[in-house]
This record gives C-alpha cells, sequence and structure tokens, in this order.
C-alpha cells in the first residue's frame, strides 16, 4: 500500500454536523466520510463502488463564523417553505491530509488530480477546495512518542485514548440496508495545536516532512 499526501486551502468552509438544522454547526475539520466522499469523486467512482481506504487528517483555520441564509424546504410536490438559518463556517482553512490505499487506487487518484481540469471540492458544493502540494510518500517510520504542535488533529481512540481533547463519533463508510445508509464510525478526539499534547503507548506513524499521521483504522494501517 502507498500513502498520499496533501496539502489543501479553503478560503471558507462548513463541515457540517448531522442534525443541526436551525444552526448549521461545523466539525473544525472535514469528518472522514466527507474526505472519502472527496476522493471518490476524483477516481470517478460509480454508484455504490467503494474503494477501501485509510485517512488521517489534521489542519487549522484562522477564525470562524456565521453566514445568514434563507433555508428553503419542499413539502409535497408544490408548497415551499422557508426559515432563516446562521450557517457556521471556517475561515482560512489549511489541511494537511494523507490517504493510505492500494497502489493502483493512490497512483489513480495522483493522476487524475494533476491532469484535473475540474474545481475540488470539501464540505459543500461552493467549498472550493486549491490544492497547495500533492506527492507520494516514500519513507514512513513509527515513533514512540510524539507532540501535537503544530496542527489541530483528529486523534483516533486506537492510537491514545486518554489524551485530552474534544470527543467526536465521525462517520467513516456506509452500508445500505432497507434503502437506509447505515454508517460506521469511529472515536477520535479533536486535539488543538497550542495544548503541545504529548501521545504515548501507540507508536505513532510519521512522515518524511515530520508531520504525524493519525489513520482512523488500524486494521488498514497494519497493512503497510
Amino acid at each position: 500500500m502507498k500513502i498520499l499526501k496533501l496539502k489543501l486551502y479553503q478560503e471558507t468552509a462548513c463541515y457540517k454536523k448531522p442534525f443541526a438544522t436551525k444552526v448549521a454547526e461545523t466539525y473544525p475539520l472535514p469528518p472522514y466520510s466527507t474526505i472519502i466522499g472527496m476522493f471518490h469523486k476524483i477516481l470517478q467512482a460509480g454508484a455504490g463502488e467503494y474503494f477501501p481506504m485509510n485517512i488521517s487528517v489534521q489542519g487549522s483555520y484562522k477564525g470562524i463564523f456565521s453566514n445568514y441564509q434563507n433555508l428553503r424546504m419542499y413539502k409535497g410536490k408544490d408548497k415551499v417553505t422557508s426559515m432563516p438559518r446562521n450557517v457556521h463556517q471556517l475561515l482560512d482553512v489549511n489541511l494537511i491530509i494523507h490517504v493510505q490505499a492500494e497502489d493502483e487506487i493512490i497512483d489513480k487518484i495522483y493522476k487524475n488530480i494533476i491532469n484535473g481540469t475540474e474545481t475540488f471540492t470539501l464540505g459543500r458544493n461552493e467549498d472550493i477546495v486549491r490544492i497547495d502540494s500533492i506527492k507520494i510518500l516514500g519513507d514512513v517510520n513509527e515513533v514512540e512518542e510524539s507532540e501535537i504542535k503544530e496542527q489541530n488533529a483528529y486523534v483516533p481512540e486506537w492510537i491514545d485514548n486518554e489524551i485530552a481533547g474534544i470527543n467526536y463519533r465521525l462517520n467513516t463508510t456506509y452500508k445500505i440496508q432497507d434503502d437506509i445508509r447505515k454508517w460506521n464510525k469511529v472515536n477520535v478526539k479533536y486535539v488543538e495545536k497550542h495544548t503541545n499534547k504529548s501521545l504515548y503507548g501507540t507508536e505513532v506513524l510519521q512522515d518524511e516532512d515530520g508531520d504525524n499521521i493519525y489513520f482512523y483504522s488500524e486494521r488498514i494501517q497494519n497493512e503497510l
């Protein structure tokens, strides 16, 4: 398996939390399911087609603001109602994403991004992504101890279940059962960079640039 590293920038973004209706709250980083969806769009996956992959995400943003919008809702064929809604948006988002997958999948993602002519988005359709760098990693090392000091990060429970942070239960992949999406989920801690938290216990992957990698799936990571 190969690992692809991307550095992304978004002027604004909203990674909407489920069931947030009257106020569209955003996650501080995109959840795994959103990132997996972006890569499957880049892969031009067909309906119901899934390519196994492992995701790590970390990053930062300059600030958060509210965008006052009018939400339209359709009730039946002819009736349309509306309601005001505040949409929380992140400003000046910088992300570091690592994706692990079979060699041919990584090669195809890389090729489609390098040769692509369409605009990439992450979050809502209007949340445009600028890809600042992309590369297939060479050396990836395991370190026994490291600090979270450069980027905010989702740290999965299997890596460190004692580190202090904000608890989230994030969607990863899903299966269709009785015409309903049944989501697989993973428990993570959102750890902010300024806390300088140290990771102990499980060895953490570190790439050739010195950036930590926090893959959500221990099983897939072990296939490296």
